[in-house]
Order: structure tokens, then sequence, then C-alpha cells
């Protein structure tokens, strides 16, 4: 049994790539608190920008600090910690993988589940805010609704905000570019000249869309094939496919431009 602080919980998952360590609460005897904790990294952000938010998909925030966290009554270190609405259900790429490649009937169950996360995607980007680490993991599928819970909003930022962090596999090009600029700035004036440079708005979050959209689809990484996703799928509809394509442009002001014009395209295939 681990404690942290008042929390306790009976085991943790820890996945590459992601900042903490996570844990389904078992006290005060609910189930409906998760946990996240890290010895290095501060949530107190994340919390602060939970509040601004109220959609089911989103996850509620309940509490933020620092606390020790003890194994079977045995010290083990301070971590900070983030406990929040939990989410049940699985990483989208990881619930393909055990499916396979989708079928044709397999692709209409898909394009419900990506069209119930435009949703929290269109309230949050409504609200000025991007997500901008949108990933697989980032992504919870509950196959039992069809409903995916959109979490981890730490790197969120206001639209034509500097980027926090990114993740490279599923980032934007413009996302990419900020990330580069910025390696060599050093003051507020080097900020500010990255600004007038590059723009990140909802459309970043909408390029990591199309890209697990792809991966799902295809079983493969966009960055190492050139090929659309039906020239490896056969069973995708030519306008899924467009869809897809679309949302992967380079430049953004060729991409799908909003969360909603994506609901309305993915409704019509």
């Amino acid at each position: 049994m681990f404690r942290l602080g008042k929390y306790q919980f009976e085991s943790f998952k820890y996945r590459p790539g992601h900042r903490a360590n996570y844990a389904v609460l078992t006290e005060p005897g609910s189930r409906e608190w998760g946990l996240k904790y890290s010895p290095t990294y501060s949530y107190f952000n994340e919390y602060d920008v939970l509040k601004k938010f109220s959609h089911p998909q989103i996850p509620k925030r309940h509490d933020a600090g620092r606390e020790e966290l003890f194994e079977n009554d045995k010290l083990v270190l301070k971590e900070h910690f983030i406990v929040l609405e939990h989410f049940e259900g699985e990483d989208i790429v990881e619930y393909y993988k055990q499916k396979g490649m989708p079928d044709s009937h397999e692709i209409e169950s898909l394009i419900k589940y990506i069209l119930s996360v435009t949703e929290p995607l269109q309230y949050l980007h409504k609200k000025g805010y991007v997500h901008t680490d949108i990933k697989p993991g980032h992504l919870i599928l509950d196959p039992s609704t069809g409903v995916i819970g959109l979490i981890d909003l730490e790197l969120s930022i206001k639209s034509g905000e500097l980027i926090k962090g990114v993740t490279i596999e599923y980032a934007s090009p413009e996302q990419k570019h900020m990330n580069s600029l910025l390696k060599d700035v050093f003051d507020r004036k080097g900020e500010k000249a990255v600004l007038k440079q590059v723009n990140i708005d909802g459309r970043a979050d909408l390029y990591s869309i199309g890209l697990i959209l792809y991966q799902v689809l295809t079983g493969k990484i966009r960055s190492e094939t050139s090929q659309s996703p039906i020239e490896i799928n056969t069973a995708i509809p030519q306008r899924l496919n467009k869809i897809v394509m679309s949302l992967l442009e380079e430049d953004q002001s060729n991409r799908i431009p909003s969360a909603e014009i994506l609901k309305e395209e993915l409704a019509s295939v």
C-alpha cells in the first residue's frame, strides 16, 4: 500500500514518455479520483488551468501540493502531486494495437470516438486555450461508452502564447518551429521576436489529432512513410482519407481550421 500525504493507493502505472506516475485512489472509499505524482515536476500550473474549465471530458481538479510518499509505512521521497477526476479507459493507440488495423466496420466506431474528442477540443479552443500536448496517452477511450477523455493539460497555453514544452513525435510543424527558435532565446525580447514569427492556436491540436488518426488507421507512424492512409489500409473511405490528409497539412492555413469543422467533416463520412 502506498500513501502520499492523506491519499492512499494500491499500485501505480508508469509509462515511458510521461512525466508522472499515476494511481487510482482507494481512500476515502471512492475510485473517482486519480493522482499524478513526480519527484521533480510541479503540477500547480495544471491545477490552476483546470479551474478555468468545466466539461465532462476534461478532468475536474481536486487538490495539488507536495508531500512525502510512503510504501508500506516506509518513506520513499517527497513528491509533487495533483489529484483530479479519474477517467476509466485506454490509450486509444494501444487499444487499436490490440485490435489490429481497423476494417470498415471498426472505422465506423473510430469515427465516433474521434467525433467525441472534438467536443472538449471545441470547448477548449473557444475558451481561447490550446492543449499543445495531444498524444495517444492523453486521449483516454472508454470503449463501453465510446467517449474519449482529454487529459494532462499541464502544457496548455492561451492561443498565441509561447509553448511550455513539446512532445516531438506528436507536435505540429509550428510547435516544432517555435521549439527550435526558443532554444536560442534567453530574454523577453527574444520571446517577443519568436511570437512575431510563429503563432500557436487550435490548429496545432488538430494536427496532433491527424497524426493519431493516421497511426490508428494504418498501424504506422506518419514520420516513417509518405503514403496516404488509404494506400496502406484500403478499407478507409476516400472522404476520411481526405480529412486525415487535411489535418496533416504542414501549413496551418491549409489545415482543417477548427474542431467544429472537423466534427462536421467526420459526421459526413
